[in-house]
């Protein structure tokens, strides 16, 4: 079974464009997002790139979509994220859950 590209809790960047700048803040173009977006960013101006990172909480395969923990909650193309770090494999530390391949060792009293 091969691992999808991007999966909840996945560290992520999205490449956001500056498309016009008002006093301290700045309207981003997200790449894979028609939305509009903006921050406070001192010294960007039209036409930067600016790599915004977060985590990823939600994937939608059929829809190709990832929801990002970024400038708020946003849904861009699967396409257009670039991996940054994967999320930890926690099946090495085992489950409470009954019938799991990995259970959890039982806990030893003190003493």
């Amino acid at each position: 079974m091969t691992r999808p590209a991007v999966e909840i809790g996945d560290r992520v960047a999205v490449i956001a464009t500056v498309v016009a700048r008002t006093e301290d803040r700045v309207m981003l173009r997200l790449d894979g997002d028609s939305h509009s977006y903006s921050m406070v960013e001192p010294n960007a101006k039209p036409g930067d790139k600016l790599r915004l990172e977060g985590d990823v909480v939600h994937v939608d395969e059929e829809l190709g979509r990832t929801t990002v923990q970024v400038l708020g909650r946003v849904s861009v193309d699967t396409k257009s994220v670039e991996m940054v770090t994967r999320r930890c494999d926690l099946d090495h530390i085992g489950s409470n859950v009954p019938g799991h391949p990995r259970p959890r060792t039982p806990p030893t009293p003190h003493g």
